[in-house]
């Protein structure tokens, strides 16, 4: 006669054993987030222990911080297998030692402000950086206002209050068809400061920047640009593709010369060796248009004639360059 009391008795503790988790506060020291595991200290030593991630972390949470009270999980049946589970109640007090990690010098940034920004009033070929806080060494510093004095380039006709503005730059336009990126960047000792990059046309270039220094961010500049607005800031440079066709149109009497140029997305005229293919329609009026299509050649605009239709109409006529996967449009409107 055989018994499996035994047997099931064993099982039972077995299953009970793999089931139980034992919990204890834990400091955490460190993370190594490639291992997906973290190094933690207990109460009453000061050897380091290994704690892994759970696997549902996709990411290390946001109180996951060495020198955090955590909670660490020494689960039954997996020998040496613990795990952080949470926040731990109280940080523990080990034997010898530091009872929490010695914290490192935070990275050199800026904390708030220090923007660069177009002038709101006078416009002109000027921007302004404002003032703000950066940290430099682990200290944090107030980035100071400009002084608005005899000489000096803050001017009150400019629209801004005083105490906003840490910095004033004239800037200078490249050649037509040149673009170039100015860097604006904080020095340690707290003084913003502008680095002009070299111009170019089709391969993107930035300037360096300074050793030592932070970076507030990038300008873009364009050839023959007179003036800058809220819209140039933070503008990145691309390729310069077809994007808009501006249209003048000259009153000669019974016809009407309705002159069509190709811009791109910086508003220079762009041209290619192949010419632009430009077609027009009238899309409201009567009158008739000349040729129905053509090329601009070597240039970038081309002219069409108009020729008068019904007196007191507004004709409407639409410009379109459609080109493999250049594409342009624009409008000219002519009141008979």
């Amino acid at each position: 006669m055989r018994t499996y009391g035994k047997r099931l008795i064993r099982g039972a503790a077995d299953k009970a054993t793999k089931q139980a988790v034992e919990s204890r506060d834990a400091v955490l020291w460190d993370i190594l987030l490639p291992e997906r595991i973290c190094r933690c200290k207990i109460q009453g030593s000061n050897e380091l222990i290994i704690a892994r991630f759970p696997q549902n972390w996709a990411t290390v949470p946001e109180w996951a911080k060495p020198g955090q009270a955590v909670r660490i999980s020494h689960r039954g049946g997996i020998r040496g297998y613990i795990e952080v589970v949470g926040f731990g109640r109280a940080i523990p007090t080990p034997v010898s030692g530091s009872a929490t990690p010695t914290t490192g010098t935070p990275d050199n940034a800026i904390l708030t402000g220090c923007l660069i920004k177009a002038i709101p009033q006078t416009l002109g070929m000027n921007v302004y950086v404002s003032t703000g806080r950066a940290r430099f060494s682990g200290g944090e510093y107030t980035v100071s206002a400009l002084k608005m004095a005899a000489g000096s380039a803050f001017k009150m006709n400019m629209g801004i209050a005083m105490g906003e503005v840490a910095g004033v730059f004239a800037i200078s336009a490249p050649s037509a068809g040149q673009f170039r990126y100015d860097l604006f960047s904080l020095s340690p000792s707290l003084v913003v400061t502008k680095t002009a990059g070299a111009a170019f046309t089709a391969t993107e270039s930035k300037p360096t920047l300074p050793s030592g220094h932070l970076a507030i961010g990038y300008l873009l500049v364009r050839g023959g640009q007179t003036a800058i607005t809220a819209a140039d800031i933070a503008q990145i440079w691309s390729v310069p593709v077809p994007a808009s066709i501006t249209t003048s149109a000259i009153d000669n009497g019974t016809t009407w010369s309705i002159v069509a140029s190709v811009k791109d997305q910086y508003g220079n005229a762009i041209a290619t060796s192949l010419g632009w293919n430009v077609a027009a329609t009238i899309a409201s009026g009567d009158g008739s248009i000349a040729p129905a299509s053509g090329n601009t050649g070597s240039g970038s605009s081309l002219t069409f004639t108009y020729t008068e239709g019904t007196a007191g109409t507004l004709v409407v006529i639409e410009l379109t360059l459609s080109q493999g996967e250049q594409y342009a449009y624009g409008q000219a409107f002519v009141q008979l």
